[in-house]
């Protein structure tokens, strides 16, 4: 299976500064004795299945199956290259737009496809903090349809997502305006609910909007060895759909399917299974929510006249403060080589906090905020 190299993917610690396995995820494997090619072939189709529901959630309820479409994939990252490719492949071409900032590989995924990049603005790095105004006059000033790639919650690298209200709006522009959304979904759970978390895409479906997203399992399952993930599309008919069913088949005879597709499948079908890994994936979120609220105490302690607010307002594994000015020497997490926990760029990795190295990290981004 062709693949991009990707930047490698962002990592989280428990309490003791260890990388945790999912026991729903050792016990499917437990589970699954039977290899071979047919063994994967179902696990693929189960897989599929079951991490559509996931991506649309209540939005097949009633509606003709036909129109909502999902291919495994290797990885988020490889769900997003061949989205970019099939994107290139519908007429007509439509520019590519991301948000300033956005995750460092998503410019290189389009530009490889052929696909001319854009910007649309996202974050006030002043109020650190999510523009939806100048994100939404952006869109109704294009010339022309686009693509729009969205994060659907914890938005890489800054953390600040959009609200149910605002992805409404943002639906009715798109729609109104015959843009493509295309929804980068690699966090799913770990900023809200799995229902919460994938309302963008509900929002977009529920208008009749056709719609891309890329689905990542590797976080929320912790499969930091075995990735997977999917494509997923909505299409407002079932006629618009065929196409896009004919490049999908074209992927199935030429990939090979990942080893972990059998392991999500088992938990997501499995109610006691799924039970157990929806509990240990809100505990992440929890842990997660519990270090940003004892790091802005701590740095509200250090550093009284910065605003660390956001902090407890930004979701997910980063945080952002472009006002940093971190030092060569900021802490990086143990045994992690070139993850720095303070970036030159603002972005904190909020995951790769303990409550060992929290005092540590602390006082860097408190001498990072120092005049």
């Amino acid at each position: 299976m062709e693949r991009l190299r990707p930047e490698p993917p962002a990592l989280y610690l428990d309490a003791q500064g260890n990388i945790p396995q999912f026991e729903s995820v050792r016990q499917a494997r437990a589970e699954l004795r039977v290899g071979g090619s047919a063994q994967a072939a179902t696990d693929a189709g189960l897989y599929a299945e079951a991490v559509g529901g996931l991506v649309f959630g209540d939005s097949r309820d009633g509606q003709d199956p036909r129109r909502f479409l999902t291919h495994p994939a290797a990885s988020g990252t490889h769900a997003l290259t061949l989205g970019a490719r099939l994107l290139a492949q519908l007429p007509p071409t439509r520019r590519v737009y991301l948000p300033t900032p956005s995750w460092s590989n998503h410019q290189r995924i389009f530009e490889e496809a052929g696909l001319t990049v854009g910007h649309y603005p996202y974050f006030d790095a002043y109020a650190r903090q999510l523009d939806v105004d100048a994100l939404v006059g952006f869109l109704c000033r294009l010339p022309g349809p686009a693509v729009i790639v969205l994060q659907a919650s914890c938005h890489n690298p800054t953390g600040s997502d959009l609200t149910r209200d605002q992805w409404d709006v943002i639906a009715d522009v798109v729609k109104a305006l015959g843009h493509i959304p295309f929804i980068d979904m690699a966090y799913q759970g770990l900023g809200d609910t799995l229902q919460d978390d994938n309302y963008g895409v509900t929002a977009m479906a529920d208008r009749g909007v056709f719609t891309l997203v890329a689905q990542s399992c590797s976080k929320i399952f912790q499969l930091s060895e075995a990735r997977c993930g999917s494509l997923s599309a909505y299409c407002p008919s079932a006629d618009q759909a065929q196409p896009i069913q004919r490049a999908m088949q074209s992927w199935t005879r030429m990939d090979t399917a990942p080893a972990s597709l059998g392991v999500v499948a088992r938990i997501l079908s499995q109610p006691g299974l799924r039970k157990l890994w929806q509990s240990e994936l809100d505990g992440m979120r929890d842990r997660v929510g519990q270090v940003r609220a004892a790091l802005h105490k701590t740095l509200c302690r250090l550093s009284p006249a910065w605003d660390w607010s956001y902090l407890t307002h930004q979701r997910g594994f980063f945080s952002y403060d472009p006002a940093l000015h971190p030092a060569e020497d900021a802490p990086q997490a143990p045994g992690l080589p070139d993850r720095r926990i303070v970036s030159a760029s603002g972005r904190l990795g909020i995951s790769l906090i303990t409550e060992r190295n929290l005092p540590d990290v602390a006082h860097a981004i408190a001498g990072a905020s120092a005049p």
